[in-house]
């Protein structure tokens, strides 16, 4: 009898054993050591996403870096390196009105220090700003130019004065874009663009960087110098790069990765009764689809002197508008997510009475003969017979871009539109780049800022709460300079930028009157075709916690919050 017990004891021990070491071979990945896995389609370029602006850039930089403050998913902003958000009431914003001109003191937490334990100062942020400044090798941030100085108070407060009133001063230095940077740490010699510790940052964030092996994988461990007491809830952090969609997702299902970065409308509709993943959407739509011209030759960046044969004259841009189908392509490729969008003003607190374009074929193609491009050798392409823009016999022939990591949604739409216009005549051929190269700088061959391009879709929309600096970035004379925005279709109109000038108050009625002429002259001049917003949504495992999608940010701007079941 007490060999039976000694040897039943030794096969429950056995099996106990046995099933724990089965547990731990079939755990989802790092959940032994408290950690997560983040799928991405690529690399980040650096983790200052003020040079490509990719997102994936922005996700990893806001796992280490902070700025002055940031914004949450409902717009309300919230001070990170900042003690407190300076305003009028607390006297920390005084206004000139007389010479329409500012002040704006903040001041800095005193508990928070850099990685290697040295504290963050005021040095630190002028140090930043004047390195984005460097006309050599700096950069370029919303209302840098409304800044005449940056001046130390003491470590842990400065103040700004602008020589404008300038209403997005409370992000100026934060939200999903800009952080300060370590003065002892960077290399300013090396030039903000492209100086080393933007791929070797030294963290005041939540998480360090330990590794990054390019094209699989970076790692990253909770900052045990964090200032905020318990935080971050997980030990470690693991990107994976990870191109194909089916495979990110099937990882997700699998429980071996916890979170996917921005899935698209099909991926949403796959993971739907999935019981270990949830979809996190945010609470407004942010990012429309839109479709770029290049209102000059192909290759160049000077509209007037090398005009666009085809895309220069509006009646052509307004052709390609209404023969395109949005209501279909929502339907069948965005799976009813996509919502028909066509002014940038269709958020609170801004939204326009834009009338909604009308889908019409005939009309396409009436504007297209009144511009002088008709289809004379009945190949189904028309030519220019007569046109203004080009040599006669031209033919109507363009490329038609889109970037890959969006996946088959986006491509899809691509054929679909050139499908559109090829019944009108319009030849279009299709080319699928990395949006790496398509956004990137013109030094780095970048193809929007390089203008070697006729037309590409992608999706983009202003963060945060207030248009303004977006706008600018994206319609405004200035912008139009190579790497000095993003107006990449080159287009200027005088009576917009004094509009786009005016906007620079504190008077909300002003600003909304303003912001809807603006938006009766980017209806009718078209320099860019807005078509449809795609729904912004993360998908994460139910054991990932906290985790919350933001059109102001990217979806770890929280992660500090986030803990596992």
């Amino acid at each position: 009898m007490y060999r039976l017990k000694l040897t039943s004891l030794f096969f429950i021990i056995i099996f106990v054993v046995t099933s724990l070491l089965g547990c731990q071979q079939n755990a989802p990945a790092n959940s032994a050591q408290n950690g997560i896995t983040i799928v991405i389609p690529e690399d980040p370029p650096s983790f200052n996403p003020i040079i490509a602006d990719t997102g994936y850039d922005a996700l990893v930089m806001e796992l280490v870096m902070l700025g002055l403050s940031d914004v949450d998913p409902e717009g309300k902003v919230f001070p990170e390196l900042a003690a407190e958000l300076p305003t009028i009431e607390n006297g920390d914003v005084v206004m000139n009105e007389d010479a329409g001109t500012m002040t704006v003191t903040w001041k800095m937490r005193e508990d928070v220090q850099w990685a290697d334990g040295t504290p963050v100062t005021a040095d630190d942020v002028i140090f930043t700003y004047e390195s984005i400044i460097n006309p050599e090798t700096g950069g370029w941030i919303p209302g840098i130019d409304y800044i005449d100085s940056v001046e130390k108070v003491d470590d842990h407060s400065f103040t700004i004065s602008y020589n404008s009133i300038y209403p997005g001063y409370l992000t100026q230095f934060g939200g999903e874009q800009v952080v300060i940077w370590p003065a002892h740490y960077c290399d300013a010699s090396q030039g903000f663009a492209s100086w080393e510790c933007a791929r070797k940052p030294l963290s005041n964030g939540p998480f360090v960087l330990t590794e990054w092996v390019n094209g699989d994988h970076m790692t990253f461990v909770k900052n045990e110098k964090y200032f905020e007491q318990g935080k971050p809830g997980i030990d470690t952090v693991t990107i994976r790069i990870i191109p194909d969609q089916s495979v990110r997702k099937t990882m997700l299902i699998n429980g071996d990765a916890d979170l996917d970065m921005w899935t698209n409308e099909q991926m949403v509709s796959d993971l739907q009764g999935e019981a270990n993943v949830s979809v996190d959407p945010s609470p407004t739509n942010r990012w429309v689809m839109r479709i770029f011209f290049n209102l000059a030759a192909k290759g160049t960046t000077d509209p007037v002197a090398t005009p666009h044969p085809i895309l220069s004259d509006l009646r052509v841009r307004q052709a390609i508008r209404a023969a395109i189908d949005v209501d279909t392509i929502s339907k069948e490729f965005f799976l009813g997510y996509a919502k028909p969008a066509w002014t940038e003003f269709f958020r609170p607190p801004y939204v326009c009475d834009i009338p909604r374009p009308v889908f019409d074929p005939a009309a396409a193609s009436a504007l297209l003969d009144e511009a002088g491009w008709k289809d004379t050798d009945g190949d189904g392409v028309r030519e220019c017979r007569g046109c203004k823009t080009a040599e006669e016999g031209y033919v109507m022939e363009m490329e038609f871009i889109t970037y890959a990591e969006y996946g088959e949604p986006l491509e899809l739409t691509q054929q679909y539109i050139a499908e559109l216009l090829g019944k009108i005549g319009i030849k279009l051929n299709l080319t699928v780049v990395e949006g790496s190269v398509l956004w990137a700088a013109s030094t780095d061959g970048g193809i929007e800022q390089s203008g070697n391009f006729d037309m590409d879709i992608w999706d983009d929309g202003y963060a945060g709460v207030d248009p303004t600096d977006y706008l600018w970035s994206y319609y405004s004379t200035d912008a139009a300079v190579p790497d000095a925005g993003y107006n990449y279709s080159r287009w200027s109109n005088e009576q917009f930028d004094t509009l786009l000038g005016g906007v620079y108050t504190l008077d909300e009625e002003q600003r909304k009157k303003d912001f809807c002429e603006m938006a009766s002259i980017l209806d009718a001049e078209l320099p860019e075709l807005l078509l449809f917003t795609a729904s912004n949504a993360d998908a994460h495992t139910v054991r990932l916690e906290n985790v919350q999608s933001s059109t102001n940010d990217l979806v770890t701007w929280n992660a500090a919050n986030w803990v596992l079941k």
